[in-house]
């Protein structure tokens, strides 16, 4: 018997004879090239002759593909003057198949993400393409719209500045462009909406994630959160003075990696003194624990003009992995007192979680996920075990001839920026233009301050001056500009070699220099953000260069002895004059520190989806009686009322009797969403409370994982029972004024004030773990 060849899913094949999850991007190369072959030929009617030839469905085939490529092309050159290159047409193919794409800085993943854009509305199918800020979703709708009008596609982008009634018309667009924060915060918004007719989203599809790494697993455990004013003031304890007067080294140490701060002996001594009545091992000392660990973080770990910025009177979060002010962020109300204290600022006002949802979860909840980046098969393991993504390469259209020279490693933070200063001021003096990468504001500033000392005029783009990113970046590529940035992930913008507008006798000048040249100082915690970095040199086979400055004092190096790596101290001692280390290895060692310290921060980020699966799963259990009751008049009514007996009975029948049905199913309706809301918003307070201590059970040797989930379903048993419970006597208080109930004086409403908070598994070592250690310690265990 003959038997034909083996056919292998493709997913089957990525992994059989690839790295897991990497793809291959090759598949549609010849029905690429086939299309831009027939694109050189068609005019533009014959182009529009073309589209109408395509099913209006999903169920596309390999000449239906061919077709809307070559007409594609054709449309782009017509509307938006752009040459497609045949590397942007396979990155087409290869996300409508739902595989990630990684394509080079420069590239043009925005116009790819355009095309799979319209191929998916002509399919019948409706699209987010989530963008990093509103700039680029407004930016990039605004760009594309000629093209997808020519498609017959309605395009549209949403924005935090825009009312409902526009939101509304924007998400009914067939593309829809908006930052994932805004999505997530209309989902939440719809989420406690109180008629149909406010909620602003249409049904889920498909997802096109621009710097898709970066969303899916640098920011995929920070929850975005609809909170409102505290119905209740927060309890919590002023430690602040009394942090401030522990002394490090005695009172306090850092680990070496500066991500977690513990008190030692003395210092427990000290709390033990200054509250002697409290005890400390017990659930009743835990609060005050958490809130001196609270506060020693504030002082000790967080700094200013790093981790935030104060402006305007505000602390405000500085994104790590984008350099950016996070918008609409501040930390959980301990934290964000504990820096406002700090700096001498005036308190924010406290509020409570009305809901929450974390990007992972966003993103999930679409059909159909793709994306593109310039870093995805790093991460092609991660993005195919927790989203069941594939991603694989499509190479530049010009070969990179950028050189990534050797790494310098110096003994000493000085000496290492002693020697960046050097670096630039060779490159300037050839009129070379540089980029000079560093990881937040004080540093950013420290080097503007060093290289005008040396006589170097630089212009610096940080968080601090954000708004002025395009102005900046248009001029970075020029000959002799010094651009000193902290970290450029989702800029949107490339640096183009004679500065913009093109001008090729620039840029030819530009090139004959070498281009550009990156400098990154001090390595990042991921490889991924160095790669972004260096590939701002070097864009579609330009020249450039790329070159990391490293010290011995930098946390990738301080953090070796916490990941099991032999660098020790004697490695500073083996340096030059210069203090240059030369110790052969040391750079290889550094490289498995920043791999093995992303590990752990996957693993933390998989620790806090394990605690968040089964809220998530409540919450949606949540949403179905809601949903009930908010799409359904009578509903919340006949909920009630079949609740109510004796005089409660009687009391509805007279609310009828004064209000009418229709004006009393309204109210119930009203009641019964506020009481669902309510009592949701308390139970993820309570849960949070668990959650604080749950640690503590570890003690008993305990798994705290399984004991949370265990506190989580009991905490939710007779959930929608207390809610209607609580809805019926709401109901039965309400007094009839004038043929009326004033629902908003009987506290009947919901919040509107929303930010998000920064919450991470680890954001500095888990603080009720380190509270574990020191009572295992202090008990003798």
């Amino acid at each position: 018997m003959t038997r034909g060849p083996l056919l292998l899913p493709k997913k089957f094949k990525s992994w059989l004879f690839n790295a897991p999850g990497v793809a291959d991007t090759a598949t549609h190369s010849g029905l690429v090239a086939r299309a831009a072959a027939r694109a050189t030929t068609l005019t533009g009617e014959q182009a529009r002759s073309l589209l109408q030839q395509l099913p209006d469905s999903a169920a596309w085939g390999d000449a239906d593909l061919e077709k809307y490529l070559a007409a594609a092309k054709v449309f782009v050159q017509e509307t938006l003057d752009m040459a497609l290159f045949d590397t942007q047409l396979l990155a087409a193919a290869t996300m409508l198949e739902g595989t990630v794409v990684e394509m080079d800085t420069g590239e043009g993943k925005t116009m790819v993400g355009a095309l799979v854009a319209g191929a998916q509305a002509l399919r019948g199918r409706r699209v987010h393409v989530l963008t990093v800020n509103d700039y680029l979703a407004q930016r990039d709708a605004a760009w594309m719209k000629p093209f997808f009008e020519l498609l017959g596609v309605e395009v549209a982008a949403v924005t935090e500045a825009m009312e409902p009634q526009e939101r509304r018309q924007s998400y009914a667009a067939d593309v829809v462009y908006v930052s994932v924060n805004e999505l997530g915060f209309d989902v939440l918004r719809d989420r406690t909406c109180t008629e149909p007719e406010q909620a602003t989203l249409q049904p889920f599809d498909v997802c096109i994630v621009d710097e898709i790494d970066s969303v899916l697993v640098d920011e995929a455990t920070v929850p975005l959160v609809l909170a409102g004013r505290a119905r209740s003031e927060l309890q919590s304890v002023d430690v602040a003075d009394f942090v401030k007067a522990l002394r490090p080294g005695i009172d306090f140490t850092v680990e070496p990696d500066k991500r977690n701060v513990s008190l030692t002996d003395v210092g427990l001594a000290q709390v033990e003194a200054r509250w002697p009545g409290v005890e400390l091992y017990s659930a009743a000392g835990t609060p005050l624990f958490s809130s001196i660990n609270t506060a020693l973080h504030a002082q000790v770990l967080l700094q200013r003009d790093v981790d935030y910025i104060v402006r305007d009177g505000k602390a405000e979060i500085v994104s790590d992995s984008r350099g950016r002010v996070a918008a609409l962020q501040r930390w959980p109300d301990g934290l964000q007192a504990a820096v406002e204290t700090k700096e001498g600022l005036h308190k924010t006002e406290q509020g409570e979680i009305l809901d929450q949802l974390l990007v992972r979860d966003l993103i999930k909840s679409f059909t159909t996920v793709t994306g593109m980046s310039g870093t995805a098969v790093a991460v092609a393991e991660y993005l195919r075990t927790h989203y069941e993504l594939d991603a694989g390469r499509v190479d530049s259209h010009k070969p990179c001839i950028r050189t990534d020279m050797p790494e310098k490693i110096y003994a000493t933070a000085a000496q290492r920026d002693a020697a960046v200063v050097v670096a630039v001021q060779a490159a300037h003096a050839t009129g070379q233009p540089v980029l000079l990468g560093t990881h937040d504001v004080a540093t950013s500033e420290r080097f503007a301050q060093l290289l005008t000392a040396a006589g170097i005029d630089p212009q610096v783009l940080n968080a601090r001056n954000d708004s002025l990113e395009a102005q900046i970046i248009a001029q970075a590529g020029r000959r002799g500009s010094i651009t000193v940035s902290t970290q450029m992930a989702g800029r949107g913008t490339d640096i183009l070699l004679g500065g913009t507008p093109v001008d090729p006798a620039a840029h030819a000048d530009v090139a004959a220099l070498g281009g550009l040249l990156v400098i990154i100082v001090g390595r990042f915690y991921s490889p991924r953000l160095d790669a972004q970095l260096r590939g701002r040199a070097g864009r579609q086979g330009d020249p450039g260069a790329s070159l990391i400055f490293s010290s011995m004092e930098d946390p990738a190096a301080n953090g070796q002895e916490a990941h099991g790596l032999e660098l020790t101290d004697s490695v500073a001692h083996e340096a030059d004059d210069a203090g240059l280390v030369t110790r052969a290895g040391v750079s290889s060692l550094l490289d498995k520190a920043q791999r093995l310290a992303e590990a752990e921060r996957f693993t933390t980020q998989q620790n806090s989806w394990k605690y968040n699966e089964l809220i998530a799963y409540q919450r949606n259990v949540v949403l179905a009686d809601r949903q009930t009751f908010l799409h359904e008049r009578d509903a919340a009514l006949y909920a009630l009322a079949e609740r109510a007996d004796g005089e409660v009975g009687d009391r509805l029948e007279h609310l009828r009797s004064a209000l009418g049905e229709e004006e009393l199913a309204r109210v119930c309706r009203a009641v019964m969403l506020f009481e669902l809301d309510a009592l949701w918003s308390d139970h993820l307070a309570q849960l949070s409370e668990q959650r604080a201590a749950i640690h503590l059970r570890a003690l008993g040797r305990q798994n705290p994982l399984d004991e949370f989930r265990r506190e989580t379903i009991r905490t939710f048993e007779g959930f929608l029972e207390d809610a209607r419970t609580n809805a019926l006597e709401t109901v039965e208080s309400l007094e009839v004024v004038d043929g009326h109930i004033d629902l908003d004086a009987a506290g009947i409403r919901s919040g509107s004030t929303t930010w998000t908070y920064v919450v991470d598994e680890n954001p500095f070592g888990n603080q009720t773990d380190q509270i574990v250690k020191w009572l295992l310690k202090k008990m003798g265990k």
